[in-house]
């Protein structure tokens, strides 16, 4: 994939920003020192990769380094790419502190969301997950709510990225459908993550949001309506305000 952006934006071929270089040699290293260390390089991967039982007994950190971790060559090299191209945009656009924590907060909650849902699963539990996937779903997220006109490469077919949002969600599905459910939790997630924290809303003005939904929903079946206040003997509007609960 290949993003392009709107006047007054340049994308065509990204540039290799910092956040995106140091996040890609992190991958690249542990991906390496995994395949060639042995049974050490074993040992690393246990303690790299996400599995939801051993994050539930103490390996807090897993949701964090999971994304590191990329043991096929094939899969390492899509996921290099896909933090490059679309990375790269991103960190232009937002600065290189934003762009790594919007990356690793995406891939921690996918996480998360899916060690919640092992609570009830006992698949899902004792599941090794490992991959940045779910963190470039997030990016896709980002391009989509951010810079909907902008122009993605989807197997060198250009689409806007408003699509991608529906396109990388339902194709997280079908895989789900089709295969192993289990194996694209994070990335379900990932993608549902980036939504919410492409704008920058941090958790605390989430939780003020979902309160005024609730209390909106408690108005509307109260059945309270909104009417004006009775003009003055003199045709006049009343002063203050016009508005009142009824």
């Amino acid at each position: 994939m290949s993003p392009r952006g709107r006047p007054g934006m340049t994308f065509g071929v990204p540039p290799f920003t910092r956040g995106v270089k140091w996040l890609c040699i992190a991958t690249l290293a542990v991906s390496l020192l995994v395949a060639v260390m042995g049974e050490s390089g074993n040992a690393l991967a246990r303690q790299v990769a996400f599995i939801p039982e051993e994050t539930w007994h103490g390996k807090i950190w897993t949701p964090l380094t999971y994304t590191f971790l990329n043991p096929d060559p094939l899969g390492l090299l899509f996921a290099l790419l896909g933090l490059w191209l679309l990375g790269a945009s991103l960190e232009q656009r937002w600065g290189t502190r934003r762009f790594v924590t919007f990356y690793l907060l995406t891939g921690a909650a996918g996480a998360v969301a899916t060690a919640l849902v092992a609570l009830a699963s006992p698949r899902v539990m004792q599941h090794a997950y490992f991959g940045n996937w779910s963190s470039l779903e997030g990016l896709i997220a980002a391009f989509a709510v951010l810079m909907p006109d902008a122009q993605i490469f989807l197997y060198f077919i250009p689409v806007p990225a408003r699509w991608m949002l529906p396109i990388s969600a339902g194709i997280t599905v079908v895989f789900m459908i089709m295969g192993r459910w289990t194996d694209y939790l994070p990335q379900l997630f990932g993608l549902g993550a980036g939504v919410l924290f492409a704008g920058g809303h941090p958790p605390r003005n989430l939780l003020l949001r979902m309160k005024v939904w609730w209390i909106d929903r408690r108005l509307r079946r109260s059945k309270l309506r909104v009417v004006r206040k009775e003009n003055d003997p003199f045709g006049k509007p009343g002063r203050g305000s016009d508005k009142y609960l009824h």
